[in-house]
């Protein structure tokens, strides 16, 4: 949930950025025509840092889909990617809430060589999660639920030539630190704007600025990605033993199964 003591609503964000661009404390009528173009400059501002960098804003955990007997592939909404980042996994629910199989991610040129294994691993391609064997009749009915990326939500245009209502004034901008969308929307009007655009470089190097500090600040209070542990292929011959007969191809071990 965003901070509320820095969480803009949609009056708030356009104020900021006629702030911004004109130092002074100006108001526009929400019925006019600027207050539409700032809004839609927000948007697209919006958009555009969603694409900068995978903000961990927009990650969350969704039900994608209902386990069938047999079933390889889950397509999920379009609204949603998939995210494989640290020790994100795919995992099947019960109705209770209780999670009975988890299933790590792979690279999709390895899910072929782990068809033989009770374990269960998925891929991810676009928004398609391809499973390293059928489910069987027991994860039937089950949910399945991924960790995923979603898309920002954007804020609802007041129609035109009318005032809008508290309900669209009052929309909160979609992200925990809303003076990087500010400052975006800001650099996009003044690119547009003949008496602006001598102020568009600095506007930029201070997006940036403000960028940089997000990202250093996100990495630097975030834990190193988890490391699996791998079978040696020699493992098995050189303690006697016939540990590579067990599966075709060494790869991380399943000591959890």
């Amino acid at each position: 949930m965003a901070n509320r003591e820095v969480q803009l609503t949609l009056e708030d964000a356009v104020a900021e950025v006629i702030q911004s661009m004109t130092g002074l404390d100006l108001e526009y009528n929400p019925g006019l025509e600027r207050f539409r173009s700032i809004t839609r400059a927000l948007n697209r501002a919006l958009r555009f840092v969603a694409y900068e960098h995978e903000w961990s804003y927009y990650s969350s955990v969704e039900t994608v889909g209902t386990a069938a007997e047999g079933q390889r592939i889950v397509d999920m909404p379009s609204k949603f990617r998939p995210r494989q980042t640290s020790d994100d996994a795919v995992r099947l629910v019960d109705s209770e809430g209780r999670t009975w199989k988890w299933a790590y991610f792979l690279p999709r040129d390895a899910l072929s060589k782990y068809e033989n294994r009770r374990g269960l691993w998925v891929s991810a391609a676009r928004s398609q999660l391809m499973f390293s064997r059928p489910l069987w009749p027991g994860e039937a009915g089950m949910s399945i639920v991924s960790p995923v990326m979603r898309e920002p939500t954007m804020f609802r245009l007041p129609k035109e030539s009318t005032a809008p209502s508290r309900q669209v004034l009052n929309q909160l901008i979609d992200f925990d630190y809303p003076d990087l969308v500010v400052a975006k929307a800001t650099q996009m009007l003044a690119e547009t704007d003949p008496v602006m655009q001598p102020r568009v470089q600095t506007l930029e190097a201070k997006y940036k600025d403000i960028m940089y500090q997000l990202i250093e600040r996100d990495d630097r209070f975030t834990d190193s990605p988890y490391l699996n542990d791998f079978v040696v292929p020699m493992d098995g011959s050189l303690h006697g033993g016939h540990a590579m007969s067990l599966h075709g191809h060494p790869h991380g071990d399943e000591r959890s199964f």
